[in-house]
Order: C-alpha cells, then structure tokens, then sequence
C-alpha cells in the first residue's frame, strides 16, 4: 500500500497536493469542495492590507466631504477597515469548523506592523498555520539588493518572535544572490518557503495602444523553473520547501518530489480542468510509486536533487550547449 501523507510547516497532510490562495479557496463553500476533492491542505485567498487601506481611504475622502463630529469620522473610518478584516477572519473560523484539512492563511502586507497585526488575529481566528505573500518589486534602480532583502528580514524579525503558528514565505524569483537569500531566510524560525509566486504582469494592447492584462494562468512547462531552485536549495535550507506555479498534473508533483520538494501548491490546472484534477494526480503519483516500488514519499522525495544528483552540475548549468531540432 502506497502512502501519501506527507509533514509540512509541522502539519500532516494527507497527501502533498495544496490547493493556492486563489478565487477556489475564498468561500468556506470553496474550501469544503477542496477538501472533498482530496486536497491535502488549503490556501485561503489573500487578504491584502493594501486594499483595505485603499478601500478606507475611500471612505476617508467621502468623509471629508461631510460636515461630521471628528470622532464620527475616525469611527467610521475603523469601521470599515475593522469590516474588512472580520470578513476574512470569519471565513476562517467558519471554514475550520465545516472542514478536518489544514487551513493556511495567507496575509498580503505593506507595512511590518501590519503583518504582525493580521498574522496573530488570523493564529487566534483557528489558522494551522501562515503563510506571508510579500514581494518587493526591484524595479527603482537606487535600491540596493541588499536593501530589498532588508525588507523580508524586518518583517520576519518583527512577525516570527509574536506568533506560534507555523509561517511560510511566498516568495517570487527576483534575488541576485538567490541562494544566499533563501538560506538567509530559512535560518530564522521560517517553517517552510513556497517556490515560487505568480504574480500580476502588465500586457500591452497594441491596437488600442493601452495597457493590458496578461494571461492569468500558468502554463505547464513553468515548473520546470521552481524545479530547479528546489532542486538546489532543498537540502540546504533550514525549512521546508514547497513548489508552486506550472504544476499542472502529477507527473510535474513526481518530479517536484523528487528534487526535494515537501509539498506542491496548485492553482491554475484546477481553474482550467475542475477540482476533479486533484484526484487525478493523487492517482498518477500512487500509480508511480507502485511502479517504482515505492511505498512512501520520504522513500524517493529529494532522490534527483543537486545534492543527491550523480552530475550537480546539471543542476548549475544555464546554456544549451547542444540541440538537434528538426524543423521543416
């Protein structure tokens, strides 16, 4: 008998199969129906401090405008921040009594003290565990890497000490030492870092001659990016690694495995061929294992890493050095 349960961010899953922060994980009737269809943890949708500070400006504006008492307007105006943040946390407390999964968190932030005002209110709300969806954009070029990865480092200082909940960190690919980072990252009380985020790309609409938006769905051959990157990192972190974007069907959750990956989070595939798709890599990863005689994940997890690999430099290269096309 095959097993597929699997320990990640110090939680037992059934199986390594995540369903991501997305529109399939906002409800509690969406995360009732990932459940039922085998995943082994979930996502919750991200709530973003961003947004809530936009949404209660909005109000501060309209405010403004109106003859109001001072106190009836900073009422108002915690209201409504206060609203939007209960929304999210009843979703999670409503969520944690309809389902037996772990439920992760997701928190999106702009401010340290923010993070750490979400994450302990989404601990005491029933989360299992957090996970912190933070990138910063190194787009300015009077920002120095180094004080880029400042950022993470503060809000990991500032959160980790104040909360007891596992937490992971969602990272995006743009570090110039990227292994020296994410090894960085990992020695602090990091439970686990998610490789690697998707986030929004502007487009351009050259009939119109105005910005688009880009297609918001992965492809399958993006794994084969994260691929690498838990390949390298996997046996040298200090936390767990689980792989995301472009894992489409359960020959990619094979071989995110096999480079070392704890766990997999999946999105795109689930918008494009339904929940039903979950049971399909369950089945395509026991079907493997059986054929390899493999009777646990730990029994081949992390056997095709850099470190376990009989070329690392496989792993490292980054040129074609040769390539036969057939082209007509």
């Amino acid at each position: 008998m095959t097993d597929l349960s699997t320990q990640y961010l110090g939680l037992s899953l059934e199986n390594p199969i995540i369903v991501g922060s997305s529109g399939l994980t906002r409800s509690v009737d969406t995360i009732v129906r990932c459940e039922e269809a085998g995943a082994g943890a979930v996502v919750l949708k991200s709530v973003f401090e961003e947004q809530i500070i936009a949404e209660t400006e909005d109000i501060q504006a309209h405010v403004a405008n109106v003859t109001w008492h001072p106190e009836a307007a900073e009422y108002v105006q915690t209201y409504s921040r206060e609203n939007a943040v209960e929304q999210y946390l009843n979703v999670l407390r409503d969520a944690r009594k309809a389902t037996t999964i772990p439920l992760i968190a997701s928190v999106h932030c702009v401010s340290a003290g923010g993070w750490t005002e979400f994450a302990k209110r989404l601990e005491n709300a029933g989360a299992d565990a957090i996970e912190l969806n933070l990138f910063v954009l190194p787009s300015s070029p009077k920002r120095s890497g180094a004080e880029i990865e400042q950022v993470y480092m503060d809000v990991l200082e500032t959160l980790l000490p104040k909360v007891t909940v596992p937490i992971s960190l969602k990272l995006g690919s743009c570090f110039s030492g990227m292994a020296q980072t994410l090894v960085t990252f990992s020695q602090t009380k990091l439970a686990g870092m998610v490789l690697f985020n998707r986030f929004r790309a502007p487009d351009i609409d050259i009939e119109n001659m105005t910005l688009a938006e880009s297609e918001p769905f992965s492809s399958p051959m993006e794994y084969i990016h994260s691929l690498r990157w838990i390949s390298i990192l996997s046996s040298q972190v200090s936390c767990d690694l689980a792989a995301a974007t472009g894992i489409h069907d359960g020959d990619a959750v094979i071989k995110q495995l096999l480079a070392g990956a704890t766990a997999v989070q999946v999105c795109s595939t689930l918008y494009k061929n339904g929940l039903g798709r979950i049971a399909e890599m369950k089945d395509r990863l026991t079907a493997w294992m059986t054929e390899q005689g493999f009777e646990t994940l730990d029994d081949f997890r992390g056997n095709l890493s850099q470190a376990e690999s009989s070329n690392p430099a496989d792993w490292d290269r980054v040129q074609f050095m040769k390539m036969s096309l057939n082209m007509k």
